[in-house]
């Protein structure tokens, strides 16, 4: 017989879900246009610097997941994980639209 999750489970995750994601599905439409129409720097090097984030993703999500399914706290697995990074997540997201003002070749 399999597990049942019971519907207010599901509603919370899929509400805490929905959340994360409207904050990353903005992030990812926005941040090309912004790289390379506000902040002034080519598609090519825009691109790279996607395209290098999403590499170090690639190596880093897996890591951090062996990791979080590791955790053992009073709070459970990923609580702890969540409640950690929820500030610093917020510090990059600003940081991303921050013109530092190095010109071109900064």
């Amino acid at each position: 017989m399999p597990f049942r999750l019971p519907t207010k489970e599901k509603l919370a995750y899929g509400l805490g879900d929905a959340g994360a994601n409207l904050i990353f599905q903005t992030q990812i439409t926005f941040v090309m246009f912004f790289y390379t129409d506000v902040f002034g720097i080519g598609a090519a090097a825009a691109g790279t610097i996607v395209l290098i984030s999403r590499i170090f993703d690639a190596f880093n999500d897996p890591l951090i997941g062996a990791i979080a399914d590791r955790t053992s706290s009073r709070w459970g697995r990923y609580r702890p994980w969540i409640a950690w990074s929820a500030v610093p997540l917020g510090v990059a997201l600003v940081l991303c639209y921050l013109s530092p003002g190095f010109g071109p070749n900064g």
